[in-house]
This record gives C-alpha cells, structure tokens and sequence, in this order.
C-alpha cells in the first residue's frame, strides 16, 4: 500500500528539528566545556589554535566549531572563526551577561526526560530533583538561572521600593540557592537583614558568589529546608520562594505557604518567582514544556496557575494577592507574586 500524500504546503521539518534538538544542546554543552566561545574571544581564530589551547582533538573542534555556525552562534570569514553578538554577549566566561551555566539546568533534565514513556505509564518520575540527594546537582543549577532571575529580583526591590520607602527589611529568603534576591536586596539597601535557608552545599556555593561580589557576611545562611529548620515566627517583613515552588506538589506549596505566613509579620509579605501557565494551559509554551520537565523529576511538581496559587494563598490566610509580569531579559511566563498579610 502506497503512503499517503504529505497535504500541500505541509513541511516536516520542524518535526525533524524537535526530534533533533538534544544534539544542539550538546553542540552547545561540550563547547561550553571546553570554554570554545572564551578562546575566541581572547584572539584565538582557528580550529587548530582552539583545539590546542582547549586540549581537544584538531579535527573533532574543527567539526565542532562548524556545527556552532549552523546553530548561530558563530561565524567564519576567511577560515577563522569569529563570535556572533548572541555569543559574545551570553557565552564569554567572566563577562556579566555569561549564561553558561544555565547548561546544567538542561543536562540535569536529561535523564528524567529519557524516561518520560516510563512516567507516562506510572505517573512517577524515575530521576529526582528534589530530594538532599541531589545536592551536587543543585550546586550547579542555582548558578545557571541567575541571568532568568536576578531581572525579577530587581523588579521585586521596585515594586516594594527596597531602598527608598522600605528600608532595613527582614527577609526570609527560602530555597534562595545562589542568594540572588538576597544580594540584589542588599545591594539596594545595606541595612536589610536577608536570612538564606537552603541545604548546606547550596548555602556554600552562595557564600562563594557572596565572597566574589565583595558582600561577604551581609546576608545570614541557615542549613536546612523549611518543613524541618526553626524559622522564627512573627518576624520577617518579607518572605521570599523563588523557582521552587514549581518543584513542589499542591500539598506541599500549600506547607510552605503555612511555613510562610508564620514566619511573617503583620504587614508582610510572601514574594513567588515562577514560571505560570494560562488558565487553559494553551501557553506560554515554555512553562508548558517545563511541567513535563518536573513530571519527570519530582513526584507531583509542575508549573502552577495563577488561579491556584491564589486559592492557595488566599487559604492559608493572605489577605492580598497581586500578581506582575512581562519581565525582560527572563523566561516567557514568569511571574512576580506578591501575598500580603494582615
């Protein structure tokens, strides 16, 4: 029997392109390994010379560097291989905008994700994400979306104006990771009092990152996770859980709203940095995505509404619940939520 006529106008090649997209990210991994897009920018044009100074095979960087053309992020004239302005801006280790790191959000997705016919079977994911064992992981990870959430850490210091009309705040910053709100809050107003609590390891990469941006002992770390550490109550000004709660199922969202709001002061507030989908989950297409992601990482994670967080919040007992979006320089669908208590 003959195969059916592809209709008029159709074009599989996008369908070719998704099914081919895990070896671009590669392309992209292992040349970021090797600093390729670095080399380039101190001078170094040729395959040969990279290859060198990288440690790779000549040929093998040679393939490699070509295929970064067909994914443009690099040029060639004349047999030297030059830096596009995507790359020279994103992928130069060192400069301010690198987001280089971000590689290991993607590979950390990896194997979770070869198993997505498994899960769909069980409805269980077969990697994990969000458990202490995973703390080599996080370390890297918490790196990789500072550029996706250092422009919501700045836009939560506006709208609270920390700095100006607030100063001298105490802030909870939970699952804070690299401590990007933390340092972005202090770096507005040096009186704010920030407390990080994440899991030893990742407060250790922080404090790195704190040594590094010259603000070494201006914010507090404590150990722990926030179902089991001694939080005071009735204290903080602001609570912050950003990128996490994604990770986390109805049930749990809904104790680390209670933790939350006990930690608070009346007047406080409650801040949620997070990827949301709309109402009918018709897009954005990136927190779409991203919910298979924690399908097949976490036992009941995935990118929550708005309308949810809302019950949420308004259950626990927050009296307000405001919500702000259309970030630049971040992710489609990220949103800013802000519940105030009483």
């Amino acid at each position: 029997m003959s195969q059916p006529e592809a209709k008029e106008g159709l074009s599989p090649r996008p369908l070719m392109r998704m099914l081919g997209d895990f070896g671009n990210s590669q392309i992209l991994n292992a040349s970021l390994e090797y600093d390729f897009f670095t080399h380039i920018h101190n001078g170094l044009h040729t395959s040969e010379e990279i290859a060198r100074t990288a440690a790779t095979d000549p040929r093998a960087t040679r393939i490699v560097l070509d295929g970064l053309i067909a994914l443009a992020l690099l040029e060639k004239r004349q047999g030297k291989y030059f830096l596009t302005p995507t790359s020279e801006a994103f992928l130069v280790r060192g400069k301010p905008g690198y987001m280089g790191d971000f590689r290991h959000v993607a590979l950390a997705l990896w194997d979770g994700m070869g198993q997505l016919k498994q899960t769909l079977k069980t409805g269980k994911p077969l990697s994990r994400m969000d458990t202490v064992t995973e703390l080599e992981v996080w370390e890297k990870l918490v790196l990789g979306i500072i550029p996706v959430a250092q422009p919501v850490a700045k836009a939560l210091c506006d709208v609270l104006g920390i700095g100006t009309q607030r100063k001298g705040m105490r802030v909870l910053d939970i699952a804070g990771g690299s401590s990007i709100f933390g340092m972005t809050i202090v770096a507005r107003d040096p009186s704010a009092q920030v407390t990080q609590l994440d899991w030893p390891n990742v407060n250790e990469v922080a404090k790195k990152l704190n040594r590094e941006r010259g603000l070494e002992g201006k914010i507090r770390f404590l150990d722990g996770e926030f179902r089991t550490a001694k939080i005071e109550e009735n204290f903080y000004d602001l609570a912050i859980a950003s990128n996490f709660c994604r990770f986390e199922s109805q049930e749990g969202n809904q104790e680390l709203f209670q933790a939350a709001f006990k930690a608070l002061r009346s007047g406080g507030f409650l801040a949620i940095n997070d990827f949301l989908p709309d109402e009918e989950r018709t897009g954005p297409t990136f927190p779409l995505r991203f919910s298979v992601y924690t399908l097949t990482h976490t036992p009941g994670g995935e990118c929550w509404t708005l309308s949810q967080y809302t019950d949420w919040l308004k259950k626990t007992g927050f009296a307000t619940v405001e919500s702000h979006a259309d970030f630049p320089s971040t992710m489609p669908g990220t949103h800013l939520i802000l519940a105030g208590k009483k």
